[in-house]
């Protein structure tokens, strides 16, 4: 079961590394395009002929960002790193974190990712359909292999969350938390651990 628990880890480590590349891509046209407006009142028409439109550069900025959320949900989901209320959830025994876990995988995840597949799904072949284009600016780039990026995350997500409901079952059952991949740490438990040295 570990080894099924920790491959899976493997396959959302992997998306989430591979899809961290749009980082560099979306620094690099944020930058290209803040130093094209510099230089478009010295230079004038010569960068202007050059230079992607502010519009054009803002929708790509936008859907690299879509893009690195979407995907990297998987990874951060096999983690644990998502965001959660945890201030009394620590303190109780890992059986009721298990149980509380396992419930909200089973009625609330689930159901979500359900959705966001099912659904997600529908909404990219109709834009696939139509050839959607984003009226957000004059730029109008096609939005269809965004929408494509929904399903296709909700997917991963819902593999890394087979994982997780497992491990969630794995804690009822025998109090202790399965191991899972962890090549990143939080802040918090650094200076934790630091601060009891």
């Amino acid at each position: 079961m570990q080894a099924f628990l920790l491959r899976i880890d493997r396959l959302s480590a992997w998306s989430g590394k591979a899809i961290s590349w749009i980082i560099l891509l979306s620094t690099f046209l944020i930058s290209y395009d803040i130093l094209m407006r510099y230089l478009s009142k010295p230079l004038g028409d010569f960068i202007h002929a050059i230079w992607f439109t502010y519009s054009y550069s803002y929708d790509m900025s936008y859907y690299l960002y879509a893009i690195l959320f979407m995907i990297g949900g998987a990874y951060t989901l096999s983690r644990a790193q998502h965001v959660r209320g945890d201030m009394f959830y620590r303190s109780w025994p890992i059986k009721v974190q298990g149980a509380v876990d396992l419930a909200l995988y089973l009625f609330a995840f689930w159901p979500a990712i359900i959705a966001l597949i099912s659904v997600g799904a529908q909404w990219a072949g109709y834009s696939w359909s139509i050839h959607e284009r984003s009226f957000t600016s004059g730029a109008a780039p096609p939005i269809y292999p965004l929408k494509t990026v929904i399903p296709i995350a909700a997917a991963l997500m819902g593999v890394q969350g087979v994982a997780e409901t497992l491990r969630a079952w794995i804690a009822f059952r025998t109090g202790e938390w399965p191991p899972r991949l962890m090549d990143v740490e939080e802040t918090e438990t650094i200076l934790a651990r630091q601060s009891e040295v």
